[in-house]
């Protein structure tokens, strides 16, 4: 089932690859939580523009690095592809999810807990992708380099570890908003890549993240549809979104 867009948009106003990705992932209805149309309401309220804004600075940075006449674009991504999902900074930061679920409350967060369990092992297995484009082009003769490569080992993103530290001090759910809104950039932002970089090191580097990518964005919208049936849960997954688009709103600046 498929629910059309809350509210008026011209479809040629929209980024193909977004209308793409809310017409396939986001519009469908296939969980059939209790929550749906808080799911929805949301989204279009708070993440359609930030989503388009995000997408647009995305493939302004591609068109700028393909125009660039060399390799330093991509060697840059790749470092801090590593220093985002290297497997030090996703232990910690997906070890600081798992215990915001204290153990009374394990029984009624189960799915929680799984998917974050899966999600620490998917987040640990990125960085040898990133790893691999630099092996691959010459960048470093063995992955043991970057341990002491500031390069990749430091990770910028507020919007996303700044808020992974948060959660110990948070309900459960908070993180449901982060996986909605913060997985969907990172979905649409490999879609853009595969559409316009045909190095198949880069090809390669994202297309093993995809369907991964897209699953942590599902998480978010499963989670949200099944647990955010109260108003005290839905307000903590708008405070968090708030939060998080206030971030990402500093970034496209």
């Amino acid at each position: 089932m498929t629910i059309a867009p809350l509210r008026g948009r011209e479809e040629n106003t929209m980024n193909p690859i977004l209308e793409e990705f809310l017409e396939d992932w986001v519009y469908p209805t296939a969980f059939g939580g209790p929550s749906v149309k808080f799911r929805l309401r949301i989204t279009e309220e708070k993440l359609l523009d930030p989503w388009e804004r995000i997408l647009d600075l995305q493939i302004k940075q591609i068109e700028k690095g393909l125009d660039s006449g060399n390799e330093d674009w991509k060697r840059e991504r790749a470092y801090a592809g590593y220093a985002g999902e290297g497997i030090q900074a996703s232990v910690r930061q997906m070890s600081t999810q798992l215990l915001s679920i204290d153990i009374a409350d394990q029984e009624n967060f189960i799915d929680l807990q799984r998917m974050r369990a899966r999600q620490l092992w998917d987040e640990c297995k990125h960085s040898k992708l990133h790893a691999e484009v630099l092996l691959g082009k010459g960048w470093i003769d063995d992955e043991m380099e970057l341990m002491t490569e500031p390069l990749a080992n430091t990770q910028p993103l507020n919007a996303y570890f700044g808020m992974s530290n948060m959660f110990p001090y948070l309900h459960p759910v908070a993180r449901a908003a982060q996986n909605y809104c913060q997985e969907a950039n990172a979905v649409m932002g490999i879609m853009a890549h595969m559409k316009m970089v045909d190095d198949p090191l880069v090809q390669h580097e994202n297309q093993s993240q995809r369907d991964e990518e897209m699953m942590h964005f599902l998480e978010g919208k499963y989670q949200i549809e099944f647990y955010c049936t109260t108003s005290e849960t839905q307000k903590i997954v708008e405070d968090g979104l708030d939060w998080l688009i206030s971030q990402m709103w500093r970034a496209a600046r």
